[in-house]
């Protein structure tokens, strides 16, 4: 998921929003478009429709009767052209009154044929006009939602006269592309009729887009972060293996100097006791040789076998002086190279505890970066 967000580019962002936003826009709006004209108006219609069945049979037939037509005609023209109303003879091909004005369009004046009040007819059931007026209505809807008026069959008064019928014209709603072109169009602060649905259905669809917009763009900016973060850990954890590698060589060769020292210091040591115990040999050869040397005077009777020693150089006692000094600096060098020995083996035993140290951290940076992807992952929307 995060790596569909960070594929997607501003340039077909923006293009896609707004095509799917108008997609969206124009089904809601033909949504609304059916609730408001098939649904609310025609309800509307409807309960003006059952009103008139109990009210204007009664009140036109009087003024028939009279021979009122001026009145007659402002009761037809009370409904301001919004639908008609055409009163006809009894046989019905004759109009004799009917609306006169029209609401903004006309929707229903192409009905007021005798042709056309058949076919309305059959859809609002006219009303008798009769001589005496009817008291009770004939037809009358159950409910704002009733497909059908309902006759009453008591409501007919037998004996009467038909002076004429009463029909009752629904206009037609306007197509949907008029009347979402007259939003457009007209002034839009004229918050009338379906328009103010088209108008705040307008809002939430930009409102949506911008929102959609912004959590796209919110997303990736996250999600690059978070990939920042990711290569930062990864150059760091590469920066701690080498420094692991570089730790390794370096215990490997602090190891192999170990072992070399170690071995010195033996051998040194070796060398200091045999040096040692051949100055100590060549010590008491020359206490031997000075005791034969340092015999009794006068005694003539030598072995002329005996073994003659050449005179040192230096008097016996300042050479054996001399080597007994270089004993203890011996010792002392040998001391010395087992101390560094230990030094050396304390030392590998802390690169040692390093280098534990510094796997544990890569492994722990290791595992942090293997988490940090599923970590985003789980941060996409659901």
């Amino acid at each position: 998921m995060d790596k569909f967000f960070l594929s997607i580019n501003n340039k077909v962002l923006l293009p896609v929003v707004f095509l799917g936003g108008v997609i969206v826009w124009l089904l809601l709006c033909e949504a609304h478009y059916q609730s408001y004209w098939n649904a609310t108006i025609y309800r509307v219609q409807t309960t003006d429709f059952n009103l008139l069945h109990h009210s204007l049979p009664s009140t036109l037939s009087q003024l028939i009767i009279a021979g009122r037509d001026d009145e007659i005609q402002n009761v037809l023209d009370s409904t301001f052209g919004i639908f008609g109303l055409v009163v006809t003879d009894p046989s019905g091909e004759t109009i004799l009154y009917k609306t006169n004005k029209e609401y903004h369009r006309k929707s229903w004046q192409a009905k007021a044929t005798p042709e056309g009040l058949l076919e309305e007819g059959k859809k609002e059931p006219f009303d008798v006009l009769t001589d005496p007026p009817p008291l009770e209505p004939v037809w009358q809807h159950d409910s704002p939602r009733a497909e059908a008026a309902v006759r009453d069959v008591n409501a007919v008064n037998a004996g009467t006269r038909v002076i004429g019928h009463l029909y009752y014209v629904r206009p037609d709603p306007p197509p949907f592309p008029d009347d979402l072109g007259g939003f457009l169009t007209t002034n839009p602060g004229e918050l009338s009729g379906a328009k103010r649905g088209y108008l705040f259905i307008t809002l939430t669809t930009i409102g949506f887009g911008l929102v959609v917009i912004l959590l796209v763009m919110l997303r990736q900016r996250m999600v690059e972060m978070r990939q920042i973060e990711l290569d930062h850990i990864q150059r760091e954890l590469d920066i701690r293996k080498k420094a692991l590698e570089h730790l390794s060589s370096e215990l490997v060769a602090q190891k192999s100097r170990k072992t070399w020292l170690e071995r010195e210091a033996d051998e040194s040591y070796k060398r200091a006791l045999s040096l040692k115990q051949a100055l100590e040999k060549l010590r008491d050869s020359l206490a031997l040789v000075n005791a034969g040397n340092n015999g009794v005077p006068g005694n003539g009777n030598q072995n002329p076998n005996a073994i003659k020693i050449r005179p040192a150089v230096h008097p016996p006692s300042a050479l054996l002086e001399e080597i007994e000094q270089l004993i203890p600096a011996l010792t002392d060098n040998a001391g010395s190279l087992k101390s560094q020995a230990t030094l050396l083996h304390d030392y590998c035993a802390i690169l040692e505890q390093r280098q534990t140290e510094m796997r544990t951290i890569v492994e722990h940076a290791s595992t942090r970066a293997q988490q940090l992807p599923e970590a985003l992952l789980d941060m996409s929307p659901r």
